[in-house]
């Protein structure tokens, strides 16, 4: 059901960069909404989140993430646990890849593992392409579908450093599903504009998707304090 972070998702990956030494940060932030690929996962209202990472310095990682949710009838709190991997190859390309376990505390039955892989290319000193890759066998969606339901889930990001510590972030995707084969899904994007700023870092999103009469958020604002 989910990623964040400061520039690439509402996501986790901007917070995992590879570092020199062990290392163990953390984050708070407040939103104007708990979006999720284009979809929003607190019934359009604000939510308070917050997360912890661990980096080791041979590029292995670990951590978690947790926020409040709401689906309109019943609200939550949904907890991510993940683990993975970060290096670099001879040829320029990076990758990322990594296990998350998706958990409602309230709900079992939503609770699922998904595996992500991302290929990085630094372009320039500012600006850096990626695609990423997200698959499940027991997707969330499966209560609501039958017991067995695939998914997956593809984007391409654009990240570009307008120096002076902000960014520009654009991402778009498919989520797509796939039961006795029968395929659905939905495309959605996103535009970012973020800012850092001494232990606070401030998002700006514009969120499109292309479902019938979803009635997501399609602006968001949020505040981090990183600790």
């Amino acid at each position: 059901m989910k990623l964040r972070n400061k520039l690439l998702t509402a996501s986790l990956l901007s917070a995992m960069t590879l570092g020199a030494q062990a290392d163990v940060s953390g984050y708070v932030t407040v939103t104007s909404d708990y979006m999720f690929r284009g979809v929003t996962l607190n019934d359009k209202s604000p939510a308070l989140q917050g997360g912890i990472d661990w980096e080791g310095d041979t590029g292995w990682y670990a951590g978690g993430w947790a926020s409040q949710t709401d689906d309109g009838e019943t609200s939550d709190v949904e907890v991510d646990l993940f683990a993975g991997y970060y290096g670099e190859m001879e040829n320029g390309f990076e990758y990322d890849l990594m296990v998350i376990y998706y958990a409602l505390l309230d709900d079992a039955d939503y609770n699922y593992f998904e595996l992500h892989g991302a290929l990085i290319r630094p372009v320039s000193d500012s600006l850096t392409l990626s695609l990423n890759l997200d698959y499940t066998n027991d997707s969330i969606a499966a209560k609501g579908f039958g017991d067995d339901l695939s998914a997956l889930h593809v984007s391409a990001i654009a990240e570009y450093d307008l120096g002076d510590d902000m960014g520009l972030a654009f991402e778009y995707g498919r989520q797509g599903w796939d039961e006795d084969g029968e395929n659905y899904g939905y495309n959605w994007g996103r535009v970012s504009l973020t800012k850092d700023y001494n232990d606070f870092s401030f998002d700006l999103s514009a969120w499109y998707n292309n479902l019938d009469d979803d009635d997501s958020s399609k602006f968001t604002a949020s505040v981090s304090y990183n600790f």
